[in-house]
């Protein structure tokens, strides 16, 4: 296995996401201008209710990569090809239930206990059916995305993320032409994007690979084995989707769909930022699989080790300027923020940022095939935070505190996965994962900020030069930081040879 195919992964992953990255937050500003706050905010309350159920979809995408990465060790295409029968016919089944579910929770739940402007339960009963039937698209398609990833083909897999930018931008540009039931025409519209988008992923795998070819009979034993590791994943998925949209929900019967709104731009920013380490955990994550199958101790640990730490600081060099100029960022982007949504942001960017450093232990943990521990114990902590959630602010605390404990809560999730992960995982190196990666982190992360905070007292950014300034000032500090306290002295030196063959390069030219 090649560092230089994760390298090749990363920068194709990275290509795509400053393409979409652009287009998405400006899809934004225009469908927040052409819906409104109040319908903007329905939206999300709808969504919380779809994701409330949707967790299936994360546990099976999960399941299906994590099966057809070790399969592919051992190189068995007929066998492949049955494995991917009977993976699509299981989403099959899971698609008419969750289509049977959400239509009954989804209405029970718009008309009876959530809180729901006047006049408007008519327009989120039609949103509800909308986005269910592209939840039931996206789930059918799981397999074939599963084996794009699984196949470590992300240039297609970036073009087809790029196209369905687009095709979103294009939905959020036809909103002008309609004067009422704008809210309505938008689900619709992403519902279009969602079929032909997934569309292109059935038949970019069908052309390119022969694991894609149905077979007749339904391998038991595989049925056996995933039902099994997606009936534990669920509750961990679920827990994780519940805290999210449950604390939405809580929000909206609090502060109403203005907060709503405030934590859609949240989740909004978060999806953006968080796409930056994602992208490089994405062409990580295969390799930390099939290593593990290979029994490749050494290069398990170096690659579960270095992805966390390096992933963390990819996406900490984001935050950092977000971070320390969120109120002018909010204003240029959305012209008008919501109330709550500065705070929110920031708050939120923090938790993922702690979270975030343990994704590749999670994945580890997942090589293994036994998920029963890490879904039962993080994912009873997870939900437990619901219940606080409610009593937090029923006796009058601020929201912020909620945020708060979701930081604390991530990090004793993350250290409850480290323990499972030494159980689980043979030769796995807890010490050196403290020392080299959490511990590391943390330190230079609060130096960083800490310094910033201080230093930035006394400016005040109201122009998009002053913006550009701060933000490369802050940037340039950050990575000089994180280059002198937070790189070891191996990957340094790797880092000064590549820039001198890069010199080298230019100068021969």
């Amino acid at each position: 296995m090649s560092n230089k195919l994760i390298f090749t992964n990363t920068i194709a992953l990275y290509l795509r996401l400053l393409i979409t990255l652009v287009v998405s937050l400006f899809t934004t500003r225009i469908v927040l201008k052409n819906l409104g706050v109040e319908d903007y905010g329905l939206y999300g309350t709808v969504a919380g209710i779809i994701a409330l159920i949707a967790f299936l979809q994360n546990a099976l995408s999960g399941a299906t990569n994590r099966f057809f990465n070790i399969e592919m060790v051992k190189g068995d295409i007929k066998h492949i090809q049955r494995l991917f029968t009977t993976s699509l016919f299981l989403h099959v089944c899971i698609a008419v239930f969750i289509c049977l579910a959400l239509e009954i929770v989804g209405v029970i739940g718009l008309k009876y206990y959530i809180h729901i402007p006047d006049g408007k339960l008519a327009l989120a009963n039609n949103v509800l059916h909308l986005s269910i039937l592209s939840l039931l698209i996206l789930i059918l398609t799981i397999p074939f995305e599963a084996l794009l990833i699984a196949k470590e083909n992300f240039k297609a897999y970036a073009f087809i993320s790029v196209f369905e930018t687009f095709a979103k931008l294009a939905v959020a540009y036809s909103l002008v032409f309609f004067a009422s039931e704008k809210l309505v025409y938008y689900a619709f519209g992403l519902l279009l994007s969602t079929l032909l988008t997934r569309s292109i992923y059935v038949l970019v795998t069908k052309h390119l690979y022969q694991e894609v070819r149905l077979k007749t009979g339904i391998d038991k034993g595989f049925l056996k084995q995933i039902f099994s590791f997606v009936g534990w994943d669920l509750y961990g998925n679920f827990a994780v989707i519940l805290r999210a949209h449950g604390t939405t929900l809580i929000m909206n019967n609090f502060f109403g769909l203005i907060m709503v709104a405030s934590i859609q731009i949240g989740n909004q920013i978060l999806a953006a930022v968080s796409s930056f380490s994602n992208n490089f955990l994405m062409a990580v994550n295969p390799q930390i699989m099939r290593s593990y199958a290979e029994n490749d101790t050494n290069r398990m640990n170096e690659i579960t080790i270095y992805s966390s730490k390096y992933s963390f600081y990819l996406m900490l060099l984001i935050c950092v300027p977000i971070i320390m100029n969120i109120n002018y960022i909010l204003r240029f982007w959305l012209g008008n923020p919501p109330q709550y949504a500065s705070m929110i942001s920031i708050l939120t960017l923090l938790n993922t940022l702690l979270a975030i450093i343990f994704n590749p232990i999670i994945t580890l943990i997942h090589a293994t095939g036994n998920v029963r521990r890490i879904s039962l114990i993080t994912g009873s902590l997870i939900i437990l935070t619901l219940p606080i959630t409610y009593f937090l602010l029923k006796n009058k605390f601020d929201y912020k505190v909620v945020y708060v404990c979701f930081i604390f809560c991530s990090l004793f999730a993350g250290l409850l996965n480290l323990y499972i992960a030494k159980i689980q995982v043979f030769n796995f190196n807890v010490r050196k994962f403290i020392f080299n990666v959490l511990l590391n982190v943390l330190m230079v992360a609060s130096l960083i900020f800490l310094v910033l905070y201080q230093g930035s007292k006394n400016i005040i950014v109201d122009n998009f030069l002053m913006f550009i300034l701060v933000g490369l000032i802050e940037g340039i500090f950050a990575i000089t930081f994180i280059y002198l306290f937070g790189i070891e002295k191996k990957h340094k030196i790797f880092i000064i040879k590549f820039f001198k063959s890069k010199l080298k390069m230019k100068n021969h030219t």
